[in-house]
């Protein structure tokens, strides 16, 4: 249930900030504020010790918190003269974060313990004051269901290439949310010591695989670079079933380290893509549907079954079968992979 209250704020909030953007907020003020009511809320969990209230302030710091997503993804495409260029440049920097306080944590050894909750909700205030003094960005038209039934939204959907990359994400979500929510549980279950340092070696990795991204948009076809991104979501899945600590260790090394093909060339170019495709006027609109269809319906969809998954492979010792668990976002991410390289078109460019 925590886990898909970020899919339900990603079902409220895009209609939300394009009310808002409609009202003429920048940009980096709406970023400002919902940053100080998100850490706060998130301070509010680390004091919580009831379910129903921490249920609450989590669900309201993720009301805050997952709209940014596509605020920072319009800032970026707003102000950058060649953005399948010069983005990747700027969106490293997020996965450089991830990967430190990946290691961090397991430094001071707090991965099990609530101090990361605490420590988020100053990072996100100390986030809120760096945002007022970011370039500025006027508001632009948001994502709104009235402006999806304009004509040229319903011709850019209408396109096989939309239709099927919307379908190829919302995929791509169970085999994320397996990742996100249970791979830490399972390294720790299985004794593989310092699990969250070594997760991070999957964002050293993407480090590289993001900076690449400007040669990967000019060597490969959108279609390719998608259709391995979803390969690589998949067969890892099959890697964590076999490798353990000690016995074919290499395969849990192998799955982490494709996290960032597994991620940029999924996320990031489906970002890129879209911003192409669509007319500078609509590219809020055009992120925030992305952003509602991958962080909002997917990641619930995403977050249920992997719940319900892990659940029902809970055996009478406490531990797990995990082959049986790891199976279902395998056979998804290899199937929506086959799907997206044979349904999209062959022409299908960045």
């Amino acid at each position: 249930m925590i886990y898909a209250t970020n899919a339900i704020a990603a079902t409220v909030t895009p209609p939300l900030m394009g009310w808002l953007a409609d009202r003429s907020y920048a940009s980096e003020r709406m970023m400002g504020v919902l940053n100080t009511i998100g850490g706060l809320a998130l301070i509010a969990c680390y004091f919580t010790t009831s379910f129903a209230w921490f249920y609450g302030w989590m669900l309201l710091f993720n009301l805050c918190f997952i709209p940014t997503f596509s605020l920072a993804a319009a800032m970026c495409f707003y102000h950058l003269e060649r953005p399948a260029q010069e983005y990747p440049l700027i969106r490293v920097w997020g996965t450089v974060s991830f990967m430190i306080v990946g290691v961090l944590l397991s430094v001071f050894g707090i991965e099990n313990s609530p101090v990361p909750v605490l420590c988020g909700g100053f990072g996100a205030l100390v986030l809120a004051g760096y945002s007022f003094f970011l370039p500025h960005t006027p508001p632009e038209p948001g994502f709104n269901w009235a402006t999806l039934r304009g004509e040229e939204v319903r011709g850019i959907f209408r396109e096989r290439g939309m239709v099927v990359l919307v379908i190829a994400l919302l995929a791509s979500c169970i085999p994320s949310a397996f990742y996100y929510s249970f791979l830490n549980p399972f390294l720790n279950e299985v004794g593989w010591t310092a699990a969250a340092a070594k997760m991070a070696l999957g964002q050293f990795f993407e480090i590289a695989v993001v900076l690449a991204m400007p040669f990967i948009f000019r060597r490969f076809r959108f279609r390719s670079i998608i259709f391995w991104g979803l390969m690589a979501w998949g067969l890892r899945y099959f890697a964590f079933g076999i490798g353990r600590p000690g016995e074919q260790e290499w395969l849990l090394y192998a799955g982490i380290v494709v996290q960032g093909v597994a991620f940029a060339w999924i996320i990031i170019a489906a970002q890129i893509y879209v911003n192409n495709r669509v007319p500078p006027y609509l590219r809020n609109t055009a992120q925030g549907f992305i952003s509602f269809a991958n962080l909002g319906l997917g990641a619930f969809l995403g977050s249920w079954i992997a719940g319900e998954t892990v659940s029902a492979n809970l055996l009478a010792d406490g531990s797990h079968d995990w082959w049986a668990i790891w199976r279902v976002p395998g056979l998804v991410g290899v199937t929506a992979a086959v799907f997206f390289y044979v349904a999209f078109p062959r022409s299908g460019r960045l």
